[in-house]
């Protein structure tokens, strides 16, 4: 099992698929952001949306909390993931007083909250001890250890009913914005904004659907 100290904080799962439809973020798989090149699109993503906070951040991690002895939720479902600036993995001890008395610039700290209030307003930020019992993923992390080194995230926790209440209300959101695309399509006789409205509907259906890309 990988366990990780993150600096950062929580972001819902159905807040990450939401995002990650509306802004097609095509490269990230919603339901597993350390998968892949699923980092790598959410930071470059991130860098054109939010160009203010990313100037002052490193490249972000997404670190997936994972227990595989959790019958109530089965990995990729977690309800949350946490956006990080600081990372430190490890498989054994990790001296948890050393890592935070290194502190974190008063600019990354800022930038942090800057994001925060964006993508996850009233979530908390600070350190985090994130657990993850995915072997093939622990492999990986050892990998990409060895080439660059270690880096950072952090989280907090989501109920299940706090989950269903975003997936309702944003449901109903994207719902309109289809509705909206198809009528478009209905009056100026565009195929394409059909074929958008129907792309983006389903998409989003199967994400809440908990499948993958």
């Amino acid at each position: 099992m990988s366990v990780f100290l993150v600096h950062g904080f929580r972001w819902a799962r159905n807040e990450i698929r939401i995002h990650v439809v509306l802004q097609e973020v095509d490269d990230a798989a919603p339901n597993n952001l350390m998968c892949g090149d699923s980092e790598e699109a959410m930071n470059e993503n991130f860098r054109e949306l939010y160009p203010g906070p990313m100037a002052n951040l490193p490249p972000l991690r997404f670190i997936e909390p994972l227990n595989p002895n959790n019958e109530k939720f089965k990995y990729p479902s977690e309800p949350f993931a946490y956006v990080a600036d600081v990372v430190v993995q490890s498989e054994d001890v990790i001296d948890v007083t050393e890592v935070m008395n290194t502190g974190i610039r008063a600019a990354q700290w800022d930038a942090m909250a800057d994001l925060r209030d964006i993508i996850a307003k009233g979530e908390k930020i600070g350190w985090f001890v994130v657990h993850n019992g995915d072997r093939q993923l622990a492999q990986q992390e050892r990998l990409k250890k060895d080439e660059n080194g270690a880096n950072g995230v952090e989280n907090e926790a989501n109920t299940i009913a706090g989950a269903e209440a975003v997936e309702a209300k944003y449901s109903k959101g994207l719902g309109e914005q289809v509705a909206r695309l198809q009528v478009h399509a209905k009056y100026d006789g565009s195929s394409d904004m059909n074929e958008k409205a129907d792309k983006k509907g389903g998409k989003f259906k199967k994400l809440f659907r908990g499948e993958s890309r």
